[in-house]
């Protein structure tokens, strides 16, 4: 029986190489498929890591919103041509990028998440599993020290190697592969979801950048003001108080005008359509507005392909392969393509009214 599964190219310096051709802006289609041969192997380490988490969530009395999503082809190639301030590439080496295969689970706190975190890393889970952290435990960790931009959560790197995989009979051509775990708190992603609404509405691309704009401090003192009400951690503006920042955020808001358009923007009810193999395809209607359409797979192979399929044409904005078992926890885990910021709205005019009274 053939696998749903694609496999990695069979060389991965060939793959390194194709990469870095298009970095260099002489890539040729051969390349670009190649590197997206690449992408499309990581939706087994998916599977196998949706299959691995999920157990351990239902071990805990906690609630836990899970999702997946395979990392869009655009967003590799953008990765790709992305240069820092010398001119140099900021990713060397494609075959080595370790969030083409991501998860993501969403708490309800920092106790909860930092509990889950602990439980999953601990000896007594570790003891039959194969899989490794790639990275120490606190290299991503923002919620310690937040990125510049204010994202806050944790990604942890783990090297996909299933049990049984070091014996060369049982070996897999995705053994070796990487996932990204990423934790939030509800509150983070309700942050890190506005961000990308505002971006794909107003055509920005703040969660990239290198200087600080005033859309960038905006989002950056938003973020710290949830931190400070919402989690009792103070990580950034140190000096500033939290009355000063709010004054600073309302000042940024009558110029820039972003929970004004984040709050008008009409919500996806079609939630019947969600299925667990997903495509989320983001594109412009004829009056400049975006909308969405929601096309459900029974698997992921043919969900991976469409996907590609939408962002190689040129006709979409933004098309992703998601998957989760249950269609509102995908709904609430990938906010940004439903056009749903009314937590983040919520809890800064919320905050804002607090802070008047006084």
């Amino acid at each position: 029986m053939m696998s749903i599964w694609s496999p990695p190219p069979d060389s991965k310096s060939q793959v390194k190489q194709a990469g870095k051709r298009i970095a260099d802006g002489i890539g040729t289609d051969a390349d670009f498929d190649l590197v997206d041969k690449w992408r499309s192997s990581h939706g087994y380490v998916i599977n196998t890591f949706q299959i691995w988490l999920k157990r351990k969530i239902a071990i805990k009395p906690y609630n836990v919103e899970f999702a997946q999503r395979l990392k869009r082809r655009n967003t590799v190639i953008d990765k790709l041509k992305r240069k820092n301030d010398a001119g140099d590439p900021l990713i060397a080496d494609v075959s080595t990028m370790h969030d083409f295969a991501g998860c993501r689970m969403i708490f309800e706190n920092l106790a909860d998440l930092h509990d889950f975190r602990d439980y999953l890393n601990s000896a007594a889970v570790m003891k039959g599993v194969n899989h490794a952290l790639r990275y120490p435990r606190e290299k991503y960790d923002y919620i310690e020290a937040p990125k510049f931009t204010g994202y806050r959560g944790i990604h942890d790197v783990y090297r996909h190697l299933p049990r049984g995989s070091d014996r060369t009979e049982t070996k897999k051509p995705w053994d070796g592969l990487m996932v990204e775990i990423q934790y939030r708190t509800r509150a983070q992603h309700a942050w890190a979801t506005a961000v990308e609404i505002s971006d794909l509405i107003d055509g920005e691309r703040t969660k990239f950048e290198m200087d600080q704009s005033k859309r960038g401090k905006f989002f950056a003192i938003a973020s710290e003001i949830i931190a400070r009400k919402h989690e009792h951690v103070e990580r950034a503006f140190l000096e500033v108080s939290t009355g000063e920042l709010q004054e600073q955020l309302q000042s940024l808001e009558d110029e820039l005008g972003i929970l004004q358009r984040l709050s008008a923007l009409k919500q996806f009810e079609d939630e019947e359509k969600l299925q667990e193999h997903t495509v989320l395809n983001v594109f412009q209607n004829t009056d400049g507005s975006a909308g969405l359409e929601v096309i459900p797979f029974k698997n992921s192979g043919d969900a991976i392909a469409k996907a590609t399929e939408l962002e190689t044409s040129g006709s979409s904005l933004n098309a992703v392969y998601v998957r989760a078992s249950n269609p509102k926890q995908l709904r609430s885990a990938y906010r940004n393509y439903f056009n749903d910021p009314i937590d983040f709205v919520k809890i800064i005019r919320e905050e804002a009214e607090v802070e008047m009274s006084e």
